[in-house]
């Protein structure tokens, strides 16, 4: 605390608690294989049919992208032509549906990635997607709870206030009899599913990463070099509702002692896979920030709870740390239209569909690879990424891998300083971890699906720290939270590399990590379980 000028009380809040027990949450855990597409059982040539009839529509829409793409490349970024090419980009993943809009969201996250145009039209898809109609949304919840929305609501606001990739937000009063015990306010946020959202999902994930895999890396200098399989799984889980009202559960429970963040709590009536009530939170969506926003809540937010966009940023870091090594759950979706700066001076998060939690046999490993991250220690990384991969070890050649990834490393790291950049600064970590993955993907390694999502996840929330304040220092300020949640001791986050010393006594608690079919079956069993 002393070294960071931070007091240990405000980095760290809330002690770990238990996990809940199933008596203690209301809203059960859905099965992990809920949610099947209609033509899970439809014949192979139907199915086939489904599937290019959708590659034919995807190509009508992004076939004038494409040419645009090529056209504006040769000439001025700046003019007509360019507006025209990111509206049609914007258009283009708004017509292509949910998968390819989530994917747009992440895109937005990454201004290290992408020009400030692109990033700023990207942007417009976290909280301007298309809506869908008034009737839809009548049918779907009246469908779910077998009630007329009069008997449910007395008030239902017909015009949506926000409209996402996978469903759309309205304002509402619920009947007494719906409201929650010990809160007299019953004005709530419903969320209703797009229509064809699950249709769309089952199919254009795999699409998508067989378009990323074939042109990602010379398009968009990205790679997904990670078992699709699963990734699939974490993404179509987001599309049943009742998974996100789950989620939410989790975080209430996980953060119900912070005074700083907070999460719409659910009422347990009104939740179905295609409808979600939550409590109402009054404040100023944080992408606003980004564009300078200067409402009246925003300015309360900003002079009388953070002060500045650097505080914001802390309570976001600070949540982040918690949620990869105090709980092991953590969100997967934290874009700036997600995150809420609270009326009452708190943090609100929303749209918990997407999480990701480690399976036990690498939650104690990732705890060393980020350590191993934060301190430079090439050696180590290549030791723990081998373990997280699905490719025996035997099929690669390691020595040209650890070599190839310490190079990556030291375009990121300072040789004489592993905490700072090269050039002195903070460490990019969003760009590092995306040339890991790189890097990977060059050696053939295949990164397991939790562990993939959770980096994705690592790379998203430090873009969405960097866009509030760009001289934050991830690395600095990460290392406090081993000693607290790991109960590593000072002396192992100074650079020594002491930690590695009692590494063997604290990894995966006995289970299997060095036999490779052990490990997969160990990997499938955990998967399916959550």
């Amino acid at each position: 605390a002393q070294y960071y000028g931070i007091p240990l009380n405000e980095i760290f809040g809330a002690t770990p608690r238990a996990p809940p027990s199933a008596e203690q949450l209301e809203i059960p855990k859905p099965p992990s294989r809920e949610n099947k597409h209609p033509l899970d059982n439809a014949p192979v040539l139907k199915k086939w049919f489904v599937i290019l009839k959708r590659v034919t529509f995807l190509t009508l829409i992004f076939t004038p992208l494409a040419v645009l793409t090529v056209i504006q490349s040769f000439g001025s970024k700046d003019g007509w032509l360019r507006g025209l090419y990111l509206r049609i980009l914007v258009r283009a993943l708004e017509l292509a549906g949910c998968s390819f809009m989530k994917f747009g969201q992440w895109l937005s996250m990454r201004p290290d990635l992408f020009p400030g145009d692109v990033i700023e039209a990207l942007g417009q898809l976290r909280n301007d997607a298309p809506s869908h109609s008034f009737a839809h949304t009548k049918e779907a919840i009246e469908t779910s709870f077998g009630r007329s929305m009069e008997e449910i609501f007395e008030e239902f606001a017909a015009l949506p206030i926000a409209s996402g990739s996978i469903a759309q937000v309205y304002r509402a009063v619920v009947r007494a009899e719906y409201a929650l015990p010990g809160n007299d306010n019953r004005v709530v946020a419903v969320k209703v599913r797009h229509p064809h959202v699950v249709e769309e999902t089952y199919y254009d994930t795999r699409l998508l990463f067989d378009f990323l895999d074939t042109c990602g890396q010379a398009m968009l200098q990205t790679s997904q070099p990670f078992d699709k399989d699963a990734f699939n799984l974490a993404l179509r889980r987001q599309v049943d509702l009742k998974w996100e009202a789950y989620n939410l559960q989790l975080f209430n429970w996980n953060f119900q002692d912070e005074k700083i963040i907070k999460f719409p709590k659910v009422f347990p009536k009104l939740v179905s896979e295609s409808v979600l009530t939550e409590t109402w939170i009054d404040g100023t969506i944080v992408h606003d920030l980004f564009g300078g926003s200067d409402s009246g809540a925003m300015r309360r937010f900003t002079s009388e709870t953070w002060k500045t966009k650097t505080r914001l940023a802390t309570a976001i870091f600070d949540m982040n740390m918690k949620m990869f090594l105090r709980d092991n759950y953590i969100h997967g979706d934290l874009h700036g239209g997600n995150l809420m700066a609270a009326d009452d001076g708190t943090l609100a998060v929303f749209d918990a569909g997407l999480t990701c939690a480690l399976a036990d046999d690498v939650a104690e490993p990732f705890g060393y690879f980020l350590h191993a991250i934060c301190t430079g220690m090439s050696d180590k990384v290549t030791d723990k990424l081998i373990l997280f991969n699905t490719v025996p070890r035997e099929q690669l050649n390691v020595p040209l891998f650890s070599q190839d990834l310490r190079e990556t490393m030291q375009l990121y790291i300072g040789e004489k300083d592993a905490m700072h950049a090269p050039g002195g600064g903070p460490i990019n970590m969003g760009m590092l971890v995306g040339s890991l993955l790189a890097t990977m993907q060059r050696h053939g390694l295949v990164l397991r699906g939790d562990v993939a999502v959770t980096l994705m996840t690592m790379a998203i929330s430090e873009s969405l720290i960097r866009c509030l304040d760009p001289t934050f220092d991830v690395v600095a300020n990460a290392l406090p939270y081993f000693v607290r949640f790991r109960q590593w001791s000072a002396s192992d986050t100074d650079l020594k590399h002491n930690v590695w010393e009692k590494e063997g006594q604290a990894t995966n608690g006995g289970l299997p990590v060095d036999n490779y079919e052990d490990r997969r079956k160990y990997q499938i069993s955990t998967l399916e379980s959550r």
